[in-house]
């Protein structure tokens, strides 16, 4: 159970991270770091096909955190509801 919570998190931190209305700032931090690199003028040459994949990690990372997030409720709803039947004289076991 903790296990989803805290991946379900980590999905919303990295949907955040790779937010399309970040990137003007994350991006050029990012060239930043790596100036100097050949990692640098490979993203540079490359900075559109970045944005696209960043966008669809955007999307994935955005959807799975929501997907984690509603698998924790349904687990502890169907616990419950197990919990709470009884056998034909309405006793609980």
């Amino acid at each position: 159970m903790i296990w989803q919570k805290i991946r379900s998190g980590v999905m919303f931190v990295v949907a955040f991270v790779s937010c399309p209305c970040h990137l003007p700032i994350t991006m050029p931090l990012a060239l930043v770091l790596l100036a100097g690199t050949p990692a640098a003028i490979w993203v540079t040459q490359h900075i559109n096909w970045i944005y696209g994949g960043m966008i669809i990690l955007f999307l994935v990372s955005l959807a799975l955190g929501f997907v984690w997030m509603e698998q924790k409720n349904v687990s502890q709803l169907s616990y419950c509801a197990k919990q709470g039947q009884g056998d034909k004289n309405g006793n609980n076991h």
